[in-house]
């Protein structure tokens, strides 16, 4: 299995994309990666919507600031509006991402998830893949927005939307585990 023994940390709130969630977790899953779901508050959120777009509630294993850097190998940052807004704003997240990045850990990032990139000061320099009404927004962070499928550009892995999940995970595959 491509990602057996690895630790993947996926990130929730309330307002979390569902597909930008679900389809990361099981190809994970079943590719025996070891998961851990966080978020503000361990127990369980909802997408996107006020019962999610497929009506599924997210499991949250253990809230963000439980989590170490140093027992990371891929932090997965899934989209959605809401979620990610009020992600941005949560400092023990947002030391997570510098943290896992400055070890070398992967980070990726889909959708509106780049807001948190930006506020932790991981797009400056950096091609990010995102939909096109938070270019303005990479732009004023320093970054170069693209509608590319996906991206990845030292060390941050991006796309535009979940519909565009597999060319992600075709990107991730050629590139991690390495």
């Amino acid at each position: 299995m491509r990602y057996q023994g690895k630790r993947v940390a996926i990130i929730v709130d309330t307002g979390t994309h569902d597909h930008e969630f679900w389809f990361p977790y099981y190809r994970f899953l079943e590719e025996g990666a070891q998961v851990v779901v966080a978020g503000l508050e361990s127990g369980q959120v909802l997408g996107e919507g006020v019962n999610g777009k497929d009506g599924l509630p997210i499991p949250v294993d253990c809230k963000i600031d439980e989590l170490r850097a140093e027992e990371i190998d891929l932090l997965f940052l899934p989209g959605g509006i809401y979620g990610p807004l009020r992600l941005r704003m949560h400092q023990p997240l947002i030391e997570l991402v510098r943290a896992c990045h400055a070890r070398g850990t992967l980070i990726c990032s889909i959708c509106h998830a780049p807001w948190i990139l930006i506020s932790a000061g991981l797009v400056r320099g950096r091609t990010i893949a995102c939909p096109p009404d938070i270019a303005v927004d990479i732009e004023n962070a320093g970054g170069v927005p693209t509608e590319e499928p996906a991206v990845l550009d030292k060390g941050v892995l991006s796309s535009v939307y979940f519909g565009r999940l597999p060319e992600m995970f075709a990107l991730l595959n050629q590139n991690w585990p390495v």
